[in-house]
């Protein structure tokens, strides 16, 4: 049997088009990035002092809630909204591996992290660039950073950034594997989110929680966007190793739930 990945994905790409949540996720990111510029010179922070730490505060602002949650919710509502309907049976009935099903639902949700990503970048950048430069990172004393050694960590910042993300990705498609309903899929991931936020700090997990990571990179070009001195390494090394064993962990249970799973119940 000829692998139907491809297929499954543009199918799955077209069924995520169509619906409203991704569009609504999208401008509710984009909202966060206009109300930052709006109140980024009452906030006083160093950080919006040009147009990188702009870039750097919107985007810390946006994944650090609102944007994570629709990533969340997305990825939740992948699996769950087909066993809900029943159409995932009418799906599954076709010559589809079922690990080529689950691949194509990981593979959607990654593109709509990355396409939420790219918009709040794309549109921070835009309003960032009407007020500030983009130019290098200078004081009164003179340059700090060159032009290119800042781009250079806003685009690592950048592509650092999906790794938290795409774990978020795969821990709500674990969850919509485990819980058949979309509601309570969505539900459930936001009130997991939610106390592991609120507990991890109280109880001392906070070093083994891969969110601590969310908005590293982007409080990393923080630091280069106010001229003063930054480190990605080893910490850098520690984010990938934690996000990537949680990434890896929620990938594989998810898809081993899915392939031993009876959807006739």
């Amino acid at each position: 049997m000829h692998s139907q990945l491809l297929p499954l994905l543009r199918n799955e790409t077209t069924k995520a088009i169509r619906r409203k949540l991704p569009y609504f996720g999208l401008l509710m990111g984009g909202l966060i990035c206009v109300l930052t510029y709006i109140v980024a010179d009452e906030i006083g922070t160093a950080n919006a002092a040009n147009a990188w730490g702009y870039v750097a505060l919107s985007m810390q602002l946006v994944f650090a809630d609102i944007g994570l949650i629709f990533v969340l919710v997305f990825a939740a509502m992948l699996m769950a909204d087909e066993t809900r309907s029943g159409t995932i049976r009418a799906v599954l009935a076709a010559p589809v591996h079922r690990w080529e099903f689950y691949l194509a639902k990981a593979v959607v949700g990654l593109l709509y992290m990355i396409a939420m990503s790219l918009v709040c970048l794309v549109l921070s950048a835009l309003l960032a660039r009407a007020h500030y430069s983009f130019g290098p990172v200078a004081d009164s004393l003179g340059e700090i950073y060159p032009q290119r050694t800042v781009l250079a960590n806003f685009l690592l910042a950048w592509v650092l950034s999906w790794v938290p993300l795409a774990t978020i990705v795969f821990c709500g498609l674990l969850l919509s594997t485990i819980i058949r309903s979309s509601g309570a899929a969505v539900a459930v991931s936001i009130g997991v989110l939610y106390v592991i936020e609120f507990t991890k700090h109280m109880v001392g997990l906070d070093p083994y929680i891969f969110t601590r990571y969310i908005t590293y990179p982007w409080q990393v070009l923080g630091q280069v966007a106010q001229g003063v001195g930054y480190q990605w390494r080893p910490e850098v090394w520690r984010m990938l190793g934690l996000c990537g064993a949680y990434g890896v962990v929620a990938f594989i249970g998810g898809l081993i739930l899915f392939l031993r799973q009876d959807l006739n119940e």
